[in-house]
């Protein structure tokens, strides 16, 4: 049970739900304990957060990556439980899934290790050592990098509000963020 109870959509400002696309798509637990932010900052969490999942220039594949990363540093079986389903839907194996959450990275490509590693450090160091940032950055250039620091700091700040709220898995697994999956 949630540490901090859900609130009842029925008191939300319709506009805010409006833009969660409420009542057609019914809001991620997460996104749904979130409502309790104050109206100001909650617009900018939830433009941020629909940035990173519609707004990235990141390849899809390259990006699971780094969030599989950030939530089994942050051992955080929500984003997990929707992010092993959304790898698997991209064409991930189980052994490459399993490679990325043991962090045994031999399997992997050099993007994908590269992206691995980079967010290992950034995680568990705050910045990467240079002998990573610098293979990162001939990988990916200086915007990517700048842009999977965001993304990496926005899926450890949703670990963080699941820790806190305590908000369980949904009971069905997001299978894709793509624009036509999500009706």
């Amino acid at each position: 049970m949630s540490r901090i109870p859900y609130p009842d959509l029925a008191t939300i400002d319709p506009e805010r739900l409006a833009i969660l696309g409420y009542p057609k798509k019914q809001p991620l637990n997460i996104t749904h304990v979130a409502l309790h932010v104050a109206d100001g900052l909650w617009r900018g969490h939830i433009a941020l957060k629909q940035a990173v999942v519609n707004a990235t220039t990141m390849d899809p594949w390259l990006r699971e990556v780094l969030i599989m990363r950030v939530a089994a540093l942050a051992k955080c079986e929500y984003e997990l439980h929707h992010h092993i389903s959304i790898s698997a839907n991209l064409g991930f194996t189980p052994e490459q899934q399993q490679a990325i959450l043991g962090q045994d990275y031999a399997i992997l490509t050099e993007e994908e290790r590269a992206v691995a590693e980079f967010t290992d450090e950034v995680v568990t160091l705050l910045a990467p050592t240079d002998a990573t940032f610098n293979k990162a950055r001939d990988l990916f250039g200086d915007a990517l990098i700048c842009e999977m620091t965001v993304i990496i700091a926005s899926y450890w700040g949703t670990a963080m509000m699941i820790g806190v709220t305590g908000v369980e898995p949904d009971h069905a697994p997001v299978v894709s963020w793509a624009e036509d999956e999500k009706d």
